[in-house]
C-alpha cells in the first residue's frame, strides 16, 4: 500500500497536469450535481473553499449562494488552526501567506450546516487526504461536525489508504462520474 505522501504527489500531479478544457468540463458537471444535492437540504449556514491549484472549481457556486440569505464562509488560516470566516463578497477577500484568498473580516462560526470539502484524494469510506496541514483535522476536533460533503476530480478516488483515527471523513463524496453516500 501506497503511503499518503506517495498518494499526494501522484495525485496533485496528475490534477496540476489537467487540460484546461477538462478542468473546466468536470469542475461544472461536479458543481452542478453540488447544487442539486445541496437544494433537497436544509441549510443556513455553508463552508466551501477557495480553489487552488486546480482543486474543483466551486466559485460559481459561491457566487451564487452569495446571492442568497445563505450565510456563506470561507476557511481562514490564524498559526496553526484554521477558522470559518463569513464572506459577504469576493471583494472582501485578501490573500494569506499560503496566497489562498480569504475572508478578511473576523466574523467566525463554527457551528455551519454544511461543508464542501476539497482534497488531494479520498477514500471510498469517505477518508480524506489533504496538502498534509492537518487544518481541516484540528478544525473538526474543536468544531461540531454536521455534514460534510467531499468534492474531487475521479482520478482523486482511491480505493483505500492508511488512516489515523483522527483523520476527517466525509458523509459524501462528489466527482464528475460518480456521487456516493458514505455510510
Amino acid at each position: 500500500m501506497m503511503t499518503k505522501k506517495e498518494i499526494r504527489d501522484i495525485i496533485l500531479k496528475k490534477r496540476l497536469d489537467l487540460e484546461q478544457e477538462k478542468y473546466e468540463k468536470y469542475s461544472q458537471r461536479i458543481v452542478e450535481k453540488l447544487r442539486n444535492q445541496i437544494k433537497k437540504m436544509e441549510f443556513d449556514s455553508i463552508a466551501l473553499y477557495y480553489p487552488i491549484s486546480k482543486e474543483v472549481d466551486v466559485l460559481p457556486l459561491i457566487e451564487e449562494l452569495l446571492k442568497t440569505q445563505k450565510k456563506v464562509y470561507l476557511p481562514k488560516v490564524l498559526g496553526k488552526q484554521m477558522k470559518m470566516g463569513r464572506v459577504k463578497r469576493f471583494d472582501r477577500l485578501i490573500k494569506s501567506k499560503f496566497n489562498i484568498p480569504e475572508p478578511i473580516d473576523d466574523e467566525f462560526s463554527s457551528k455551519i450546516d454544511l461543508y464542501i470539502i476539497p482534497a488531494i484524494a479520498y477514500d471510498f469510506n469517505g477518508y480524506r487526504i489533504g496538502y498534509g496541514g492537518g487544518y481541516y483535522d484540528r478544525y473538526f476536533i474543536q468544531s461540531p461536525k454536521s455534514y460534510l460533503i467531499g468534492v474531487v476530480f475521479n482520478f482523486q478516488l482511491i480505493s483505500s489508504f492508511p488512516t489515523h483515527s483522527n483523520d476527517l471523513k466525509v458523509d459524501f463524496i462528489i466527482t464528475e462520474k460518480n456521487e456516493i453516500e458514505i455510510k
